[in-house]
């Protein structure tokens, strides 16, 4: 990259916090309606909405580069809630485009990847050979719903909303007071989401997406309360970790992960990835191998033996920036020495990674965008990957158990 270096065990802390909520003072009529996060998604809309839920982080100025996070927080704070309108400017001229969002080319690798995942979210809807640069007209217009509630200080009862998911569908009767109370919406609140929801019903899913539920709460638009904490819970990783504690573990381990890439193949929602992302594994590994080959042959030819690394890498795409990292890591290969982060097209330009911080020397990881990896213009990354693990090789090397 031409640039700096930069078992599902949530099951059971969520059993315990709905055992604590049974066990409440509440009602127990009112208890068996509390909703709870699903994952009613194909594989492949999993992915969209962690993606999804990233995305939202930066289109509400709460991530990416720190020269956009101002425009995005602000930007349609002052349009009215109007589905028309929003639906006349994101298919009108660019102009009126730029009236509701920033036009922020750092956001098109992450976009793009979404789109592959769910072409529903894109502006053309899947229709045609070819996808908007520009997301679909309702989750722009969700955007402008969060935004007018995060510069009004206010927080969404997301619980409530998918307690009463029923109210949004069509010819359902009008919320009561205290069922918008509990929302947290006033009436106009209600009645442009959902013409939104009706627009695209499958919002209503993505609705009870643990990661961007999780995502929503943590930016300060929805409201804490035992739905919010539980997604807390299920957003994570830790059913794709990749080892298992024993004896025999390999001296040195370097883990590949992919971040929002769009190398796996979606077929009826399920996902397989696709030939070339072996292919991109392959290239990443043998450079490693090389180049590790050419900084110890000195040494070898006097100490003998040096063992090779171990890789692995996961059979799915996630999402990984540096907020997140650490928490990834921890999910899927806390035993990990070094890691890999393969982001896709132009991805990192959603993200701020700092040098002095996010990378290598300073963690034990690096990230590297897949179109460097195909042209093989990863020299220095690898010259990275090499320094970080060469010591801890010799040291396996030399160590007694060897």
């Amino acid at each position: 990259m031409t640039r700096p270096h930069h078992s599902i065990k949530w099951m059971a802390p969520a059993v315990v916090l709905l055992v604590s909520v049974a066990c409440s003072s509440i009602p127990p009529g009112h208890e068996a309606n509390r909703p709870v996060p699903e994952t009613d998604l194909n594989a492949s809309e999993q992915i969209a909405g962690e993606i999804m839920a990233y995305l939202m982080e930066v289109v509400l100025g709460s991530a990416g580069p720190p020269q956009t996070r101002t425009e995005w927080s602000s930007r349609g704070s002052d349009l009215p809630l109007d589905f028309t309108l929003v639906k006349n400017r994101m298919f009108g001229p660019v102009p009126l485009r730029a009236e509701l969002m920033v036009l922020d080319t750092n956001i098109l690798g992450v976009s793009q990847v979404m789109y592959h995942y769910d072409r529903r979210l894109n502006l053309f809807k899947g229709v045609g050979d070819h996808d908007s640069l520009y997301p679909c007209a309702e989750l722009m217009a969700l955007r402008l719903l969060l935004i007018r509630k995060l510069t009004q200080g206010e927080k969404v009862g997301m619980a409530a909303m998918v307690r009463q998911k029923a109210l949004f569908s069509r010819h359902s009767r009008a919320p009561r007071p205290g069922e918008l109370n509990e929302m947290n919406l006033s009436d106009a609140e209600f009645r442009f989401l959902k013409e939104v929801l009706q627009s695209e019903p499958a919002f209503l899913r993505y609705m009870q997406h643990p990661f961007l539920v999780s995502t929503l709460k943590r930016i300060g638009v929805a409201e804490e309360d035992s739905f919010t904490l539980l997604a807390d819970q299920m957003a994570n990783y830790r059913q794709w970790s990749r080892f298992v504690s024993g004896r025999n573990q390999p001296p040195v381990t370097i883990a590949i992960l992919p971040s929002m890439i769009a190398l796996f193949e979606t077929t009826n929602g399920d996902i397989l990835p696709a030939a070339e992302y072996q292919g991109i594994i392959d290239k990443i590994e043998q450079a490693v191998l090389t180049g590790l080959e050419d900084r110890t042959k000195p040494r070898v030819a006097v100490h003998g033996h040096i063992p090779r690394p171990a890789f692995v890498t996961p059979m799915r795409p996630m999402v990984i920036h540096p907020q997140n990292a650490g928490r990834v890591i921890e999910d899927v290969c806390p035993q990990a020495d070094f890691v890999v982060i393969v982001l896709g097209n132009n991805v990192y330009r959603a993200m701020r990674i700092d040098p002095d911080n996010d990378i290598y020397p300073h963690e034990q990881r690096i990230y590297m965008d897949v179109s460097d990896i195909r042209f093989q213009q990863i020299e220095d990354e690898i010259d990275t990957i090499v320094d970080a693990v060469i010591p801890m090789l010799v040291a396996a090397g030399t160590s007694p158990a060897s």
